[in-house]
């Protein structure tokens, strides 16, 4: 258990990567007890911050200081992607970690990736016990109810607003913040617009003859008069409109009423089986697969498209399904080739259909160029969706696809699927992501 003593500090500080400015003087103060939720796009710079709070990296301006100086810090990076395990288990010994540390302040990025719910309870129980500092880096919104502090990186800006109180607290002020700006940049606009409006008025009323001598003076003055309104008129900033995760997916055929079906189906591999089972999936079905990591979450949903052979039993997929998955690892945006070379291999689209449809899903041309091995999970699960939204495909099949997605796109994600009207067979911890699915149908390994 933590000594819960002494504090941790932020001043000022401030970070760049060749032109590109990551933290614009950031402070945060850190004391016993403080539970600080960072969150914000993904590639923001999130992660520098918690490294930078580590000691890991320096920051080009500003100061860190313990008080006091002996104050012990932990920081638990994002587990990296491991050929050898699966997320499941890199996540099992991430937490063994967490839950055996004692230090007066933690830093936790993206904690709750990949833990099952049995591993979830175990993380926030020992946050509710832990007496010292906290700050989390993280995109669960259950989690990030038991934050008291909510830290938000700014797209536009880089800089960071903190709002007191709990993700829900934050969301609904954010959400009120957005409508009050949205209200009076509607409002700048209108009342800039009928000035200008009546400026154009009076210059046609001369250019029609109606200002002859001392009209045409006082005319030319009422226009003056229009211009310094103009001039005086408070100016409100267009609010900043983000990417926005533009999820069409219209199924390009019907599929049968029988999508898929395993028939005593087993996988046995490496000392571990699953099955025999049995399971059909019917057309538009909403189906959630439950249980512990190791359970055969990922196994059964590979077993159903073909990934892996079945040790016994039989795999059937019916007529007209087109099925479009999005895995937990890279899937097919890996290796060297470009983004955009690969993209249009998989996709059939025309170079310029494929640009449009990557900058939907904020992959703009300095991505597109890039080895697809060199994206971010976040930017590999982003052009997966858009190879989904190009294929047209009439089953979904997600294996924890709120991993590497930041908050807003999460819930631009739920939205396209509430408007879904194919099949979807999902795996999630995300409680929160499972609520707004509405699942029609639940198995549990």
């Amino acid at each position: 258990m933590s000594r819960a003593r002494g504090a941790l500090t932020a001043r000022s500080i401030s970070k760049s990567f060749g032109d590109t400015i990551i933290l614009d003087r950031i402070s945060l103060f850190i004391t016993p007890g403080s539970r600080i939720g960072v969150v914000g796009p993904n590639g923001i710079g999130k992660s520098t911050l918690l490294r930078v709070l580590a000691g890991l990296e320096p920051p080009d301006s500003g100061t860190l200081s313990l008080e006091p100086p002996s104050l012990a810090v932990a920081y638990l990076a994002q587990e990296p992607e491991a050929a050898d395990r699966s997320g499941g288990e890199a996540a099992r010994a991430q937490l063994e970690t967490i839950l055996t540390s004692d230090a007066d302040v933690l830093l936790l990025d993206e904690p709750t990736n990949d833990l099952d719910f049995a591993g979830l309870e175990l993380l926030e129980r020992f946050i509710d016990r832990h007496r010292g500092g906290l700050v989390a880096v993280s995109h669960d919104r259950a989690f990030l109810e038991r934050m008291t502090k909510i830290v938000e990186f700014e797209s536009e800006t880089r800089r960071v607003r903190e709002y007191a109180g709990r993700w829900s607290t934050f969301a609904a002020e954010r959400d009120r913040s957005h409508e009050r700006h949205q209200g009076a940049y509607k409002q700048y606009v209108d009342e800039r617009g009928r000035i200008q409006e009546q400026a154009r008025t009076m210059r046609q009323w001369e250019e029609r003859g109606y200002g002859q001598g001392r009209k045409k003076k006082k005319s030319k003055d009422v226009g003056k008069r229009f211009e310094k309104k103009l001039d005086r008129l408070e100016r409100v900033e267009k609010p900043w409109s983000p990417w926005r995760l533009e999820l069409d997916i219209t199924p390009s055929r019907r599929a049968g009423d029988v999508v898929a079906r395993l028939e005593r189906a087993i996988v046995a591999r490496e000392g571990f089986q699953l099955g025999p089972i049995d399971l059909e999936v019917r057309n538009g079905d909403r189906l959630v697969v439950l249980g512990r990591n190791g359970a055969g979450k990922t196994t059964l949903l590979k077993a159903l498209l073909g990934e892996i052979s079945l040790t016994d039993g039989r795999r059937w997929i019916g007529p007209g399904v087109a099925l479009g998955e999005l895995p937990q690892g890279a899937g097919v945006f890996a290796g060297d080739r470009a983004l955009l070379d690969l993209f249009l291999t998989e996709s059939g689209l025309a170079a310029g259909a494929a640009r449009s449809l990557l900058a939907k899903f904020a992959l703009g041309a300095d991505h597109v160029r890039r080895a697809s091995g060199s994206l971010s999970p976040g930017e590999r699960s982003r052009a997966t969706l858009a190879l989904l939204a190009a294929r047209g495909v009439n089953t979904l099949v997600l294996d924890e696809p709120t991993n590497h997605l930041d908050l807003e796109a999460i819930e631009q994600l739920e939205s396209a699927l509430e408007q879904y009207d194919g099949t979807v067979i999902l795996v999630t911890h995300d409680r929160r992501f499972l609520d707004a699915f509405r699942a029609t149908r639940t198995l549990e390994l």
